[in-house]
């Protein structure tokens, strides 16, 4: 029940109807604001004039908000959030009785000739601020509103304003923001295909070319040796393209020292899952015994009281594979020691053996495992928290001590509970550590080693656990939200405890306000269903998308909403977007533009993300773990678990995976593939499987 009175300069816009008003001051700056159902700016750059801009601020009423959402930082004074981030742009502020979010209209933002659009959130002076104007790059990555000359163009801005007294939204004011977004941009853009151009094998198939071929870059990328008396292999950390085919051996660089890595963001163990799954559908026994080299270095790693590091590199590149040694991840804290274990990178390769365990049985597995669990509940500290680094002296480095890096071993344990191979103690460590995350959770405090020890360390140390003064938020990251929202999936599931399941579905929603759902003109690839990385860098499209889908999907088992349904497989299909091949060709011809010795040597070559900083929207590296490798993985996994077409069979619903639409008619089930393949795989929701034909792209089968 919004009303809007106008003002001389602006107006007030009411939220409520009742005898007490929630009011909204609003100010125009440099033209007019009215309302039509959202906020409508409406100004002139003035041609030869210099400003910082036009726009409008609001003042908002709520005095204490407990919830206080923003697409980007902006920690300083002059400091700004640029359409450069706009993935799913909206401030949300929510107290004990309303929430209230402001959504920037992502086809306004698409319209605007000679000028951008960029938004500011003063927390103190609870001020929101919405210009069209000019910013530049701060750090990495930042933006600082800078001054623009008008040249006499029109400047359009539109803010949709949300806002609801509902017990459920007060609660969960991500999901009424979030669900918003997608019903108006992104289940459209679901519809049309996404980010996708070619169907998932044929991505599958660059990407084996490309790192197992003798025609692409398999010189560089296998590395084949022996550990230990094992025969191992696996694809090398990163391979940049100073190390083309076409680069004399003698004059290749490596961007990074080889390694190899079982880690959190670069798992080994990850995509070693995934080339399995991949190698039997395609019938390879190369590929299995690829996977199978790759599996071993997981159970190379020396494991003492029960932890073990995760990174294997040689020595020296003068004696090269034939001495190595371990360490843990240089992505660490300074408080924590090259043979410090990180434990989410312990758990995570655990959790990842327990799937490789049903795929392949390996009687190694079991045990491996269980030592890790008994050291974990014995590290577990009084607040239900797992510390984030511990040396082999038994100390813990004081950096995420207790941190949301907590939910990858309180969902090892649920696991391993529910396997009947736990540890004593595991049930009631992993109950603790549930109670720990929810204080995560209530907080919104999702910090983990990316948030401050990678590309974008600012704030560390002295806001680690606090919030950013100016923008009342703290600085967070993806992964930790992700790995929770997985933590409470497990207890539900062990549970059924419905509790879980709406926290679950909180931090779910609270991620896909980071999912990209337009396609925004100024970026050379699609992006519309791919991942920002935190609210302090700058990344589209990054390759966490592929670990995000299939938790989504599984989301949407337990939930029935289908919009988490779309988001998954819009995450999997842009988990192949930045991939360098003839489909994808608006993606190929930035590559080109920039490495025009690019040819089909390099089809499969795949940058991690785009829009990394505003100069840099095609990077030069691959990283097989995190990038074409773990698309493979994920492609692989949901393909054996939802096919090309998932049938629902509780709800009667047929569901897109891998082909343009699927639906119920009656008996039958119609399905449509704009790629006419002959054949595609349908799966239902009790574990059947079929492969249909297909005629000229479309098919039919019964539903039943």
């Amino acid at each position: 029940m919004m009303s809007w009175r106008p003002a001389a300069t602006g107006g007030t816009l009411s939220l409520t109807s009742d005898e007490r008003p929630r009011l909204l001051a609003v100010d125009a700056v440099g033209g007019s604001v009215d309302f039509d159902g959202a906020l409508v700016f409406s100004g002139i750059l003035q041609d030869g004039v210099t400003s910082d801009g036009i726009g409008f601020d609001i003042t908002h009423p709520l005095s204490a908000p407990r919830v206080v959402h923003v697409p980007h930082l902006s920690p300083e004074e002059g400091d700004v959030v640029g359409d450069a981030v706009f993935r799913s742009p909206a401030i949300i502020l929510a107290d004990e009785a309303w929430a209230v979010a402001f959504i920037v209209d992502v086809d306004e933002v698409a319209r605007a000739d000679g000028y951008r659009q960029f938004l500011d959130y003063d927390h103190r002076a609870r001020r929101i601020s919405f210009r069209a104007g000019a910013y530049e790059e701060r750090g990495h990555v930042f933006y600082r509103r800078r001054p623009i000359v008008g040249r006499g163009q029109r400047a359009s801005i539109r803010i949709h304003v949300l806002a609801s007294d509902d017990p459920l939204d007060v609660e969960n004011p991500y999901g009424m923001a979030a669900r918003w977004v997608w019903q108006h941009w992104g289940s459209g853009g679901h519809a049309s295909g996404g980010s996708q151009r070619a169907p998932l094998p044929v991505y599958a198939d660059y990407v084996v070319r490309w790192a197992f071929g003798p025609d692409g870059w398999e010189e560089s990328v296998w590395q084949s040796f022996e550990l230990d008396g094992r025969e191992v292999g696996a694809p090398v950390f990163i391979v940049d393209v100073s190390r083309h085919p076409s680069v004399p051996p003698e004059d290749r660089r490596w961007r990074e020292p080889r390694s190899i890595w079982n880690q959190a963001w670069f798992s080994t163990q990850r995509c070693a899952n995934g080339l399995l799954r991949h190698a039997r559908r395609i019938r390879s026994r190369d590929l299995e015994e690829r996977a199978r080299k790759m599996t071993e270095i997981a159970f190379a790693a020396p494991q003492s009281g029960g932890l073990f590091p995760s990174v294997v590199r040689p020595r020296s590149d003068d004696v090269g594979w034939a001495s190595t040694e371990w360490t843990s991840s240089d992505r660490r804290p300074p408080g924590a020691s090259a043979g410090a274990c990180h434990i989410v990178d312990a758990a995570f390769t655990c959790r990842l053996l327990l799937e490789w365990h049903a795929l392949s049985p390996d009687p190694r597995i079991a045990p491996f495992v269980k030592r890790f669990a008994e050291r974990l509940v014995s590290l577990q500290l009084s607040s239900g928290a797992f510390p984030g680094w511990v040396e082999p002296d038994g100390s813990c480095a004081p950096e995420l001590l207790e941190s949301a890096e907590s939910a990858m071993a309180v969902a090892l344990l649920f696991e391993l509970a529910s396997s009947g191979n736990a540890p004593a103690g595991a049930s009631e460590s992993a109950r603790r550590g549930i109670t720990f995350l929810e204080s995560i959770i209530g907080d919104a405090r999702w910090e983990d080693f990316e948030t401050y020890y990678s590309c974008a360390p600012w704030g560390a140390p002295e806001l680690l656990g606090k919030r950013v003064p100016r923008n009342g938020a703290h600085k967070q990251n993806t992964l930790g939200i992700a790995w929770t929202a997985d933590a409470m999936l497990r207890a539900y599931e062990a549970s059924s405890d419905p509790r879980f399941l709406r926290l679950a579905r909180r931090c779910i929603d609270e991620l896909s306000l980071y999912q990209a759902v337009w396609d925004p003109p100024f970026l050379p690839a699609p992006a519309h269903g791919g991942f920002g990385v935190m609210n302090a860098d700058s990344e589209w499209n990054d390759a966490r998308q592929s670990l995000f889908a299939p938790l989504y999907l599984q989301m949407y088992r337990h939930t029935g909403d289908v919009e988490l349904f779309e988001r998954g497989v819009s995450a999997l299909r842009a988990s192949f977007s930045m991939m360098y091949c003839p489909e994808n060709e608006a993606t190929k011809a930035a590559y080109e533009r920039r490495f025009p010795f690019f040819g089909e040597e390099s089809y499969g070559f795949m940058m991690e993300n785009q829009g990394h900083s505003g100069g840099d929207p095609i990077g030069t590296f691959t990283i097989f773990t995190w990038g074409n490798g773990s698309g493979l993985a994920t492609a692989a996994k949901v393909h054996d678990l939802y096919g090309d077409v998932f049938i629902d069979v509780p709800r009667a619903r047929a569901l897109a995976v891998d082909v343009t639409s699927a639906e119920i008619r009656g008996p039958e089930v119609h399905v449509h593939d704009r790629y006419e393949r002959p054949q595609i795989v349908a799966v239902w929701s009790d574990g059947r499987r079929h492969v249909v034909q297909l005629s000229a792209g479309r098919g039919t089968f019964p539903l039943e």
